[in-house]
């Protein structure tokens, strides 16, 4: 004779129990790693545009080092915080533009009033190179949006060795620069490793490889909200000197080149 198999009440109950708490779960949002921002640049409401302005302290000038002691290419260099700048502003209303800058020391306290951006990057001597075992130490530092000129400012450390594609000991500077502007919007840091704004920031393999992760995007629209921004560096004009100098030179080859029967080279 062929059993058949009774079904007890309790075990439907088990049934939509284990599958309504299985929904539950995945309609919950995801746990976020972000800590807590600090208020950011002035904005009406969220959603609106922040303008930021930034500019190069000494940060261009040849005093970063690359492994072999080598300095790392000014163009390098500005490219990398220019590809730093268009991922905030991919994901936010953020819109950064270059200023110039009058130079003067680097310090870590308040500038007098003069011409530099609000974001204001520099190089000077932190705490030097790793030492040969454990975690990585400061590379880079940044203060928060708020009061004085000092806020805002992003500083490189001269002694650590700098290269396009970062390592963990020897960092490329558009992961940091990822990281330390992340700071100067105001956000913390988060306790996700796959975040650029773990304690730890992201290596990248130079301009062009610069991206945010969910955690980071998350933070960032928490300060500022959902939106698109833009980057918009200094276009670099030639001397008037230079300028004059090329147009002479051109002259003279056209001059050259009618009497004796050869065109210029195009």
């Amino acid at each position: 004779m062929i059993g058949t198999r009774r079904y007890r009440p309790l075990s439907f109950l088990a049934f939509f129990a284990f599958f309504g708490g299985l929904s539950a779960l995945l309609a919950a949002p995801v746990a976020r790693g972000f800590g807590v921002p600090r208020n950011g640049w002035p904005q009406a409401q969220k959603g609106d545009p922040v303008q930021i302005t930034y500019s190069y302290n000494n940060l261009l000038d040849g005093g970063l080092l690359q492994p072999s002691g080598v300095p790392l290419p000014a163009s390098i260099i500005r490219a990398s915080i220019e590809d730093a700048f268009r991922v905030w502003s991919e994901v936010a209303p953020l819109h950064f533009t270059e200023v110039e800058d009058e130079g003067g020391p680097v310090t870590t306290g308040n500038y007098p009033d003069g011409q530099f951006g609000q974001i204001r990057f520099a190089y000077r001597s932190i705490n030097g190179p790793d030492p040969p075992t454990g975690n990585p130490t400061t590379k880079a530092l940044a203060w928060f949006p708020g009061r004085g000129n000092r806020a805002g400012d992003v500083h490189f450390d001269q002694d650590d060795p700098w290269q396009v594609v970062g390592t963990t000991r020897e960092p490329d500077v558009l992961g940091a620069a990822i990281h330390e502007i992340g700071h100067t919007l105001g956000l913390t840091h988060s306790n996700l490793d796959d975040a650029n704004m773990f304690w730890i920031f992201e290596r990248h393999a130079g301009p062009g490889t610069g991206r945010l992760f969910p955690d980071d995007i998350a933070a960032i629209r928490s300060v500022y909200g959902a939106g698109v921004g833009s980057v918009s560096p200094l276009t670099l004009v030639p001397e008037p000197a230079s300028g004059v100098l090329l147009a002479l030179g051109v002259g003279l080859l056209a001059w050259r080149a009618r009497f004796s029967g050869q065109e210029p080279a195009r």
